[in-house]
């Protein structure tokens, strides 16, 4: 009888430690992941160019893909024309066309601009561009630019919107591509 008893004892001794193994502590609450900022659905770029010599010559270059990306093809993909030996200062209007009204995004863009920034690459054609515009920690924007145009030309500038939150650092490498365009340019 002692050796039942025994046995008992034993196996609930070890049912209470393993009860007590398995206890939930409550001062260890897993917390959440916070949500990230999605990138934004982006239809259209509208390029606005006006002539810094004449600000009364303008120019607008547009990118349009109404359904957004993997619908339709675009229905609309400019090329910017520019003159050589020119100065332009350059406005980015962006927008995602899917919503009702239009959403301007541009406007999300600026209100979030230390978790954004635009770059620009040149391909093959003589623009050097220069930010005008900076986020609240110094670092460049790039809704609005100012590109210099030498000789005549003819390659392509892309235009890459980059989300970047909590990490922007001026790194073309960091952060979710919002929108990436390759516009064909001629300078002439």
């Amino acid at each position: 009888m002692k050796s039942i008893n025994l046995n008992i004892s034993l196996f609930s001794l070890l049912c209470l430690l393993v009860f007590i193994q398995c206890k939930k502590d409550n001062n260890n609450v897993e917390v959440p992941p916070t949500p990230q900022d999605s990138p934004e659905l982006l239809t259209s770029m509208i390029l606005q160019f006006k002539d810094s010599a004449n600000t009364t010559n303008s120019y607008q270059a547009e990118f349009r893909d109404p359904d957004g990306p993997g619908g339709k093809n675009a229905s609309r993909f400019d090329t910017i024309r520019l003159k050589t030996n020119s100065t332009y200062f350059l406005n980015i209007i962006l927008l995602d066309e899917t919503k009702t009204p239009i959403d301007t995004i541009s406007k999300e863009v600026w209100n979030k601009r230390n978790e954004h920034q635009l770059f620009f690459n040149y391909s093959n054609i003589n623009i050097i561009s220069l930010y005008l515009d900076k986020d609240d920690n110094g670092l460049p924007l790039g809704l609005n630019s100012k590109w210099r145009c030498g000789s005549a030309s003819t390659g392509s500038s892309k235009i890459t919107l980059k989300h970047q939150p909590n990490i922007k650092n001026g790194n073309i490498n960091s952060g979710e591509t919002d929108i990436e365009l390759n516009f064909q340019t001629i300078l002439k």
